[in-house]
């Protein structure tokens, strides 16, 4: 009955682990939060374990790891401030955009709510492909005038 009312209780939050490269695996988290290694790969998306060195923080998936509290230093920026800066890369991730301050505009504007930001890009992305811009009557667009300057553009006639 002990295991059945483990099974019923409601999943704890997930918890952002800042990473220290010279001391953090998926092994030493692993038995430090006693979660499954492969409960932490799939929850931060990791297929290969020397993929963690890239990463900043990482999450401890609360069904697992039921003590709400991150055993890690905290950042210098703070929590806040590096889950409103993951949230951004992976919205640049995912929409291809390199530009970091495209990527704070559309999530400043969706409250930081990665699947409306990402939604609200590609609305954008694909308004613009309905509506290519049209080049006004004033400016017609220019044309390579080098090929008229050396004949080649007025064909064998022009060269006789």
């Amino acid at each position: 009955d002990a295991k059945n009312d483990q099974d019923m209780s409601p999943s704890a939050d997930d918890v952002l682990h800042f990473l220290n490269p010279a001391h953090d695996t998926i092994s030493s988290l692993a038995l430090r939060y006693a979660v499954p290694a492969n409960a932490l790969r799939k929850k931060n998306n990791l297929f290969a374990d020397h993929l963690l060195a890239a990463r900043k923080a990482i999450l401890i998936p609360g069904e697992f790891y039921k003590g709400g509290v991150s055993l890690s230093p905290q950042p210098i920026d703070g929590e806040e401030e590096e889950l409103r800066k993951s949230k951004i890369r992976r919205w640049m991730v995912a929409c291809k955009v390199s530009d970091y301050d495209i990527a704070v505009l559309y999530c400043t504007q969706a409250k930081y709510d990665l699947d409306a930001a990402i939604e609200a890009f590609m609305a954008d992305e694909k308004w613009e492909r309905e509506h290519p811009m049209q080049s006004s009557s004033k400016n017609p667009p220019k044309t390579d005038r080098s090929r008229r300057k050396y004949g080649l553009e007025t064909g064998i006639s022009g060269q006789l």
